[in-house]
């Protein structure tokens, strides 16, 4: 498909859109002030402080810290470099798209290589764990197993591919911490710019994937739930509070919802990554995979009776 057809394309579905908007008028602005809230109350504030103290660590050379202790797992299990691990664990605790800055802020400190930060990108997907707690403490009161094996599946998965999707050769690297006469001021000022830019482009991205499942709304149950969990991970598995199903069935939705992690986290990630080098197509393959192998996983696990 040449150029102008894409274009003309394009222009069709963002006209169609316009229609769509002025016919569900009340229904777009509900999920726009849905999609504040939910990014004012939940992402605002959980990602605004790790955001701003990840780029103030990488300043003062913490990821060089990190790569020192961390250097023999890292090279030796993924085949990658140890300033993968700073990545890996801030996004343990921030969750996604939390990794995707991370990466990008320290391709553009030269500390790894944009081929670093794509392979690195395609493990370090994480929820915000205690994000997932609540959601999934509302979907499974009473039933731990389902929560912890939940968790423990998404992060066990990460692990997998980031062994599958190793580079052949080991990447060695030396390392020489030079403190640098950082201003805090200064620094912490460019932080929470830097941020709040990020942040802003969030908050658009989920309001433009909320508003979108107001068009796609059908009678069918089933649909509406993947739809929405497609678009969007949270309003998705908002959405299985309401459905009518078994507790093993909502944890197959759930799974999946959370390893594909919705096309409003991949969005964000692709705008995070669009002015570097690093590629998105290592991460798309990593989350397909992350579904397929967390599905397989919930569906061992079930079957020999460690989650019921």
């Amino acid at each position: 498909m040449n150029k102008e057809k894409k274009n003309i394309i394009t222009l069709l579905g963002l006209l169609t859109l316009v229609i769509m908007i002025f016919l569900h008028n009340q229904e777009v602005k509900e999920n726009i002030i849905l999609g504040t809230e939910l990014w004012l109350t939940k992402v605002f504030p959980s990602l605004l402080p790790m955001f701003i103290i990840s780029e103030l660590l990488i300043a003062y050379q913490f990821p060089d810290f990190m790569a020192k202790c961390f250097t023999y797992p890292f090279q030796k299990f993924f085949h990658t470099t140890p300033y993968g691990a700073f990545a890996f664990f801030m996004s343990l605790i921030a969750g996604t798209p939390s990794s995707a800055y991370i990466l990008k802020q320290l391709v553009e400190e030269k500390k790894i290589t944009e081929d670093d930060a794509s392979y690195l990108l395609t493990f370090t997907f994480f929820s915000n764990p205690l994000f997932l707690i609540t959601m999934l403490s509302i979907l499974f009161p009473n039933h731990p197993k389902y929560i912890i094996g939940i968790i423990s599946i998404h992060y066990l998965t990460n692990l997998i591919i980031g062994r599958i999707f190793r580079p052949k050769h080991i990447t060695y690297q030396s390392f020489q911490i030079n403190f640098k006469n950082n201003n805090l001021g200064s620094l912490l000022s460019k932080a929470i710019k830097n941020s709040i830019n990020t942040l802003l482009l969030i908050l658009g991205t989920i309001c433009f994937y909320l508003m979108i499942t107001s068009f796609l709304k059908t009678t069918n149950e089933t649909i509406n739930t993947l739809i929405k969990g497609i678009l969007e991970l949270t309003q998705g598995l908002n959405s299985l509070t309401t459905f009518y199903g078994s507790l093993q069935t909502k944890a197959y939705y759930a799974i999946f919802f959370i390893s594909f992690g919705g096309l409003s986290i991949h969005t964000q990630i692709q705008s995070i990554i669009s002015d570097t080098k690093i590629s998105y197509l290592p991460f798309l393959k990593g989350r397909i995979l992350h579904v397929i192998l967390s599905l397989l996983l919930l569906f061992i696990t079930t079957s020999i009776g460690i989650i019921s």
